[in-house]
């Protein structure tokens, strides 16, 4: 089912989800944009690259609380908060971060006890992924080409969508997608042309190159553990690195967090909030030992989780090939290239 409607009768879709459940969607604000709970049809933009923030915060909000308590009463009492979750759609989410939810669900659904947060959340959401611009040249930053996601990938989407100057398609890629796009109203069905020029799109976001060719993640993981002890290797690629952490905040598959407990009055709450391991004190234990002290074992724990100890553990790369990381550190770091010289060109191909 491939459907249509025209960029200008946009805030007409917003409001017809709207009227079905909340929406979330990109909306410019002051540096560029993020992903917002939207309150107004006419805040939906789509003439963006992607957005500063990755979706994660749909389904793992940077923070939520869990429990709260009163230690005034004579017995603790302690009532669990349940999350508000109602039907859900995220709207316009470019293929690389659709792939990082993937990601993210081997944590929180498929290892150890299953997150029921993150797992209503996910079950209450529909997906409406969105095709990058093939016509542009690719961000300097981004290499989701090399993880082998297409720049028109609508693997995991509900719903994908494309814009060809003023018009928006929007094909059902699921069955809940194909339930969804067949009760929106205003939408009309695409002619056989438009329908093949879907397809063709699709089929050459494939070959629409980011950085480098495709990358064997076994080869990457068998050279990190080989440089694993290199310090002076790890000591040069984090000499600039400030652990300032916003490398992990803006990762769509960066997953650490911290449980903390806030009293005030005899009032409290447990709550989980994000957690970065480039943290000084991310590692700090009780007895004052810290395993990490120095910035090059950080950096090195945060490289090797992603490209090798995640590959030996759970079978894919930790990374979607975004490129937040390297476009808003402070400094400049690029963990591609920190990539580039651990395996010293072994495995790619420059473009």
């Amino acid at each position: 089912m491939l459907k249509k409607t025209t960029i200008d009768k946009l805030p007409e879709l917003a409001a017809c989800l709207m009227e079905k459940g909340t929406l979330v969607a990109p909306v410019k604000e002051a540096g560029g944009f993020n992903f917002r709970t939207i309150t107004d049809a006419g805040q939906v933009d789509l003439i963006f690259h992607n957005t500063l923030l990755s979706p994660k915060t749909a389904f793992f909000p940077q923070k939520e609380d869990f429990v709260r308590y009163s230690v005034y009463q004579p017995i603790l009492e302690a009532k669990p908060v349940e999350p508000e979750v109602r039907p859900t759609f995220l709207f316009g989410v470019r293929p690389c971060d659709v792939k990082s939810f993937e990601i993210m669900d081997i944590h929180f659904t498929r290892t150890g006890v299953p997150d029921p947060y993150w797992r209503r959340r996910r079950d209450a959401t529909i997906i409406f992924g969105f095709a990058f611009d093939t016509s542009e040249k690719a961000d300097p930053a981004e290499f989701y080409h090399t993880l082998g996601i297409g720049a028109a990938d609508p693997d995991g989407s509900d719903i994908f969508m494309l814009r060809r100057d003023d018009v928006l398609f929007l094909k059902a890629v699921s069955p809940r997608g194909e339930n969804l796009l067949g009760g929106l109203t205003g939408l009309t069905d695409a002619v056989p042309d438009e329908r093949k020029y879907f397809d063709d799109y699709i089929a050459q976001g494939h070959d629409y190159k980011t950085r480098y060719t495709c990358v064997d993640a076994e080869a990457i993981a068998r050279e990190f553990e080989a440089i694993f002890h290199n310090t002076d290797f790890w000591t040069k690629v984090s000499n600039a690195c400030l652990s300032c952490g916003i490398c992990t905040f803006v990762c769509p598959t960066c997953y650490c967090f911290d449980i903390c407990d806030e009293t005030q009055f005899g009032e409290g709450v447990r709550r989980r909030v994000w957690d970065a391991c480039m943290f000084t004190d991310f590692t700090l234990e009780a007895s004052g030992h810290n395993p990490r002290t120095q910035v090059y074992q950080r950096l090195r724990q945060k490289i090797c989780h992603k490209y090798s100890f995640h590959i030996r553990k759970y079978g894919p790369i930790s990374c979607v090939g975004c490129g937040r990381c390297t476009r808003y550190c402070p400094v400049n770091i690029d963990i591609f290239s920190i990539v580039e010289q651990a395996v010293q060109a072994k495995w790619y191909k420059r473009l």
